[in-house]
């Protein structure tokens, strides 16, 4: 019989070569670990990969029991609410009553819109909504050292940076030495992980919480008569949301959050080597802007006027967050997992990561995942009315926009509930904008990245060339299968003399090269593939 709040669906039989998954995600950011040990199954894994035992870059033994910096696998919410403490965060230094952390809501609401893997990186425990007495300056210091730690203080920490080596501050990571590997840095070793997702940023870069406006209370029950009898039955009161205010930005909070998401976007291009995560899409919610830095209902209007570091440069342009690489999800959603949170709110980037991964586990990575319902959603914050929607924004160096869904993954609410109306990238080029051709992107460069490391030490020459072309030719018939390209000829696929260099062919390097059509509105995109390295252009 059917259960209120339970869906059931079926995972895509596994396919035979190259994946095209696209669907994993990793979170990163502070959570709190539930007491106990840890499984075996997840202290064998960790081992496994080097992260626990007497490996070169294994974490200590104190850091391992507590999950700390040691990435985690779950496929499903039961799973990670076994081992973290979702709940476990506090409104104020000797306040007890529990209060849903940002990562937990994130994976949560993940979860519940049809996302089937996730990886867990914990970076320490979240820190209080807020700290009576504490000044604005306390307040964004203590967070700041959440982003970015310096070196000298790494040893004594009970956590580890989420972005680090950001503004400068902190043991660099560098792809080829897994020891620098913190945070949202965990991304270079973990293959299959296509969704990026750091749900604390908008807070960590945000002043004290003011307190939250009185919403209108709902109105009373009719009365009616009743008998008389126990209240055990009664359904349990629904908590009551904090006093205080999700997180809102300033103009300065804009830019460092502007700032540290163009960080993460560079961890994954490999500083220091050529191993590589540019095939990955980092999901943020787009935060909304504090009293006097913007119009909250015109938020491409906000980020066009930020400038990161005050030299003229929009937030919007390509140097910063104009990439195909991120999509930024808006605007902020009630839930039934955020009803203690402040505001009863949060942010929508575990909604729109599991409305992708459910699109992409049933429709394949090419499709828009535009059209999804979203699951379990009361309202948000601020609601988007037409208006708001069709307004656009004029070309200019951070690129225009026809309307908000143009350059925004956003939720409205509709006459038949709530749904995901736009995924898009932020890209500043037109034709980088669509979620699905982006994530197709990804798709081929994982593939032949796996195809490199696998034939790493094979000497380049006629027979790795022809068993380059017939991976990458197996991979792109089957998208082409599911519909992922249009046209005549739909996609073609070249690796020999003609797509190397003498330098090339005197190094060893095999480069490839792939192009198609995509069934999305996109004339024509080229990846041009190396063992290791990989890079479009789109035409």
């Amino acid at each position: 019989m059917p259960r209120p709040g339970v869906f059931f669906s079926s995972l895509p039989a596994p396919s035979q070569g190259l994946s095209t998954r696209a669907d994993v995600a990793l979170f990163a950011g502070l959570l709190r670990r539930r007491e106990g040990p840890a499984p075996e199954p997840v202290l064998a894994a960790l081992e496994a990969a080097g992260w626990a035992g007497a490996g070169p870059f294994a974490r200590d033994p104190a850091a391992v029991a507590a999950l700390l910096d040691c990435p985690v696998a779950v496929e499903s919410w039961d799973a990670f609410d076994r081992l973290f403490d979702w709940r476990g965060r506090t409104p104020a230094p000797g306040d007890a009553r529990p209060v849903p952390s940002p990562m937990g809501l994130a994976v949560r609401s993940f979860f519940a819109q049809g996302g089937r893997k996730a990886w867990i990186l914990r970076t320490g425990d979240p820190l209080p909504v807020a700290a009576p007495g504490e000044d604005a300056a306390a307040h964004r210091a203590a967070r700041a050292l959440r982003l970015s730690l310096p070196a000298a203080a790494e040893a004594g920490a009970d956590f580890v940076p989420l972005l680090p080596g950001f503004e400068g501050i902190g043991t660099p990571v560098s792809a080829q030495d897994p020891a620098t590997w913190r945070g949202a840095a965990h991304l270079l070793g973990i293959d299959e992980a296509a969704l990026l997702l750091l749900p604390d940023l908008p807070e960590l870069c945000a002043g004290p919480p003011a307190p939250a406006p009185i919403l209108p209370g709902p109105p009373p029950p009719p009365e009616v008569f009743r008998p008389c009898g126990p209240l055990a039955s009664e359904a349990a009161a629904t908590p009551a949301p904090l006093a205080l205010e999700a997180p809102r930005l300033d103009a300065e909070g804009f830019a460092m959050w502007a700032r540290a998401l163009r960080h993460a976007l560079a961890l994954a291009e490999a500083p220091g080597g050529a191993h590589h995560r540019r095939d990955a899409i980092l999901v943020a919610s787009l935060p909304r802007p504090a009293p006097g830095a913007g119009d909250p209902l015109a938020p491409l209007d906000v980020l066009a006027d930020i400038e990161p570091i005050g030299d003229g440069t929009s937030a919007l342009s390509e140097r910063w967050l104009g990439s195909r690489r991120l999509q930024l999800a808006y605007p902020w959603i009630a839930t039934p997992g955020a009803a203690s949170a402040p505001e009863a709110l949060e942010g929508a980037e575990g909604v729109a990561a599991g409305l992708i991964a459910q699109s992409a586990l049933a429709l394949g990575a090419h499709r828009s995942a535009a059209g999804r319902e979203v699951r379990r959603a009361s309202r948000l914050s601020p609601e988007l009315g037409s208006g708001e929607l069709t307004r656009g924004l004029s070309p200019g160096p951070g690129g225009g926009a026809d309307w908000a869904g143009d350059r925004l993954t956003l939720v409205t609410r509709g006459s038949s509930g709530f749904r995901l109306v736009s995924d898009a990238t932020a890209a500043v080029a037109r034709e980088g904008r669509a979620g699905g051709v982006s994530r197709l992107i990804g798709v081929i460069e994982r593939a032949a990245r796996d195809l490199g490391q696998d034939h790493l030490f094979e000497p380049s020459g006629e027979a790795l060339w022809a068993e380059t072309r017939a991976a990458l030719t197996a991979l792109m018939e089957r998208l082409r299968e599911a519909g992922a390209f249009a046209g005549a000829p739909a996609y073609t696929v070249r690796c020999g003399r003609e797509t190397m260099s003498r330098a090339d062919l005197d190094a060893g390097r095999v480069i490839a090269e792939v192009s198609f059509r995509a069934a999305q509105p996109i004339a024509q995109v080229r990846v041009t593939l190396a063992l290791g390295r990989a890079r479009e252009a789109q035409g």
